[in-house]
């Protein structure tokens, strides 16, 4: 049943030319037989080139979408046209190991999750991410934890994958924006997706800086909690796709 199983690798990348060829050699290298796809953000560097350069299929934006939940989109619609039945994020900024995807692939092979998400938080090894960051990662553990009724420590981990019911709603039934990892993972639990954390490794990226600067953090703070109250208003409304469409 693995063996006939679809995977992909979604590689979101935003000027990352300098981390890139680094990233994509630690895939190729590691390869556990998952297609890879660069899903380039409205780059103006030599994001795409580097892409072409090591043989990937690249997916451009013509137009950086403000953010992570752009690319999201586009994967999920790239996944279900083409009828992945799992789908990884990893990011191109190299903090993401490629020896760790079975990790967060292996819950969804086994039939145990459709949303998987990869915590750095759970044993606590290698990179942690900034105090100004963990500030506001802990805030929105706790919310989400609350609605979810389990408990997440890892809310804005990139490091995710889905399985076909996720893939399928956000593919090809949800017609709406995604704001945050807050908001898809919520808008997810109230889908019927089975969420589940596992332990992954991290690295500190090596060139170019976060787009959470101080400022942008503060304010992920209020955005966030503004996606969090949106997506409970919209739980009856997915729930009422998932009961017309089977979703």
């Amino acid at each position: 049943m693995r063996a006939k199983m679809k995977i992909l690798v979604a590689v979101i990348a935003f000027n990352e030319e300098k981390n890139l060829p680094f990233v994509l050699e630690d895939l190729q290298t590691h390869n556990f037989g998952y297609d890879i796809l660069l899903i380039d953000n409205g780059s103006i560097d030599n994001t795409r080139r580097v892409g072409e350069k090591y043989g990937v299929k690249t997916l451009t934006h013509c137009i950086n979408s403000g953010g992570p939940a752009g690319t999201v989109r586009s994967y999920f619609l790239y996944a279900y046209k083409y009828g992945y039945d799992i789908v990884c994020q990893f990011d191109g900024d190299g903090q993401h190991i490629a020896s760790e995807l079975p990790n967060i692939v292996e819950p969804i092979l086994k039939g145990e999750a459709d949303y998987v998400i990869g915590s750095r938080f759970i044993k606590k090894e290698g990179f942690q991410s900034t105090p100004i960051r963990r500030v506001g990662i802990y805030l929105f553990n706790k919310i989400d934890s609350y609605i979810l009724g389990i408990p997440i420590t890892d809310i804005t981990s990139g490091f995710r994958a889905y399985g076909r019911r996720v893939i399928r709603f956000f593919g090809h039934y949800y017609k709406h924006e995604i704001y945050s990892t807050s908001h898809l993972l919520l808008l997810s639990h109230f889908a019927g997706a089975r969420i589940k954390e596992v332990p992954v490794r991290m690295r500190e990226r090596m060139y170019g800086s976060s787009e959470f600067t101080p400022m942008r953090s503060a304010s992920y703070m209020i955005k966030g909690l503004i996606n969090v109250i949106g997506s409970l208003l919209q739980r009856q409304q997915v729930r009422r796709i998932v009961e017309s469409y089977g979703a």
